[in-house]
């Protein structure tokens, strides 16, 4: 595929959603998509780097996960280490495959919500229902950490650190 033509499809995707109202920022950059195997399960990555310097990781495969906005490849490539190693500890579990299976019922739980919210006219009371089924599902999640052993690394990791000693948070909404 030649440049140009990326250059006329872009400008008539530009003008499309211009017509619809958009107000669109192009920003150039460069994609890069990162394959692991880990034993018997690919880890995909994606991340962007515009032309601001800076990079928007996320996780494509086992299941999605946004990392957010990053200003350094350094710090791109800690997180992806990290992750890795993390994946590879969890893949020791017998119960990696289920975790797997029940991330990805998460994911298309929420696909499945935003399609109800945004094509039905949901009733109020049903509403409030899934309301408390959330919040039920958090406290769930909150209980069985309390009661789960805590994984730690000899390393100093991504997940370890509070979000704002690795995200440079004031970048945070860069695409």
């Amino acid at each position: 595929m030649s440049r140009r033509y990326i250059d006329i499809q872009k400008n008539m995707h530009l003008i499309k959603l211009q017509q619809l109202g958009a107000n669109v920022e192009v920003i150039e950059g460069v994609m890069h998509f990162i394959r692991f195997e880990v034993e018997d399960t690919t880890i995909k990555y994606v991340y962007h780097i515009n032309d601001k310097g800076f990079y928007f990781l996320q996780r494509r495969a086992p299941y999605p996960l946004n990392f957010g906005t990053y200003s350094s490849q350094d710090n791109v490539i800690q997180v992806i280490q990290d992750d890795i190693a993390q994946m590879r500890n969890a893949k020791r579990s017998k119960k990696f495959e289920e975790f797997i299976a029940i991330n990805q019922a998460i994911t298309s739980t929420a696909s499945d919500f935003e399609n109800l919210f945004l094509y039905y006219n949901v009733p109020g009371t049903e509403a409030r229902k899934i309301e408390k089924k959330m919040a039920e599902f958090r406290e769930l999640l909150q209980e069985t950490k309390k009661i789960s052993k805590r994984i730690n690394f000899d390393d100093t990791s991504f997940f370890e650190k509070p979000s704002s000693e690795i995200k440079d948070s004031k970048h945070d909404n860069i695409k």
